[in-house]
């Protein structure tokens, strides 16, 4: 479902990934664990072609594009597009339009990017909020929703466009311990459904539960990558080693 070969992104020269390469199954659920700047969100936008790479390649499906190409190419901007729909992406701080309730939130997309019928649309919406738990939510703004009901309604909208993968970047970091329990339910529902997953996150329970693969990141590279009871349990990496004994003695 994903390969990714040799990708390469700096900020004003600053090396943020130094040549990473990973593939995954469809189905698989991938969590990304690591100290903070060590890359993993970087990794998650490039994939989504939210930052363009320097170098490499990207495969999603069936849909490939190359680092270092200007999206301004014809060509290469069509096939950003269909990458980006690919790939669903769900943000640390919601990112839901606030002037929308949330029904509305969800059916924007398939309108607008997919030209669905504004019927269609939000009976797919009703569908999915009823999936996350909030359908009594449908005519409510996000400014009337808790932070874990505003997550679940921005998985209800990635699910929405139908993406052959969902990346989570830190879904649940903005929110306190009861809230990130709601949205942590969903995602493992998600996990057992099958769902082609990468999740970057410091909840090092859900990684243990629900990932078929752990990756530490270590100054933009994968230093290490294994099933969940390896990686906590017997890590090759020193790396590792120190950063799980800080994460988990807290």
């Amino acid at each position: 479902m994903i390969t990714v070969e040799g990708l390469v992104k700096s900020y004003r020269a600053i090396p943020v990934l130094r040549g990473i390469d990973h593939e995954q199954k469809r189905g698989e659920a991938v969590v990304l664990i690591g100290p903070s700047g060590c890359g993993k969100s970087t990794f998650l936008r490039c994939l989504n072609q939210l930052e363009t790479p320097d170098a490499g390649r990207i495969t999603i499906g069936r849909v490939s594009v190359e680092g270092g190409k200007p999206p301004g190419n014809g060509e290469e901007h069509r096939r950003q597009r269909q990458l980006r729909l690919q790939a669903g992406m769900v943000f640390q701080s919601f990112n839901l339009f606030p002037h929308l309730t949330a029904l509305e939130n969800i059916a924007i997309g398939p309108m607008v990017v997919k030209g669905v019928a504004r019927a269609e649309a939000e009976a797919l919406g009703r569908q999915l909020l009823a999936k996350v738990g909030l359908e009594n939510k449908a005519p409510f703004h996000p400014g009337q929703l808790s932070g874990g009901q505003q997550q679940r309604v921005a998985i209800a909208r990635a699910l929405a466009m139908a993406p052959q993968v969902i990346l989570f970047d830190e879904p649940t970091s903005a929110l306190d311990p009861e809230l990130r329990g709601e949205v942590l339910c969903v995602m493992r529902q998600l996990a057992e459904e099958g769902l082609t997953m990468i999740v970057v996150t410091h909840e090092m329970q859900f990684a243990r539960d629900m990932a078929d693969r752990v990756l530490f990141f270590d100054s933009g590279r994968v230093a290490e990558s294994g099933p969940p009871e390896q990686i906590f349990g017997n890590p090759q990496n020193e790396r590792t080693r120190e950063f799980l004994k800080k994460v988990t003695t807290r």
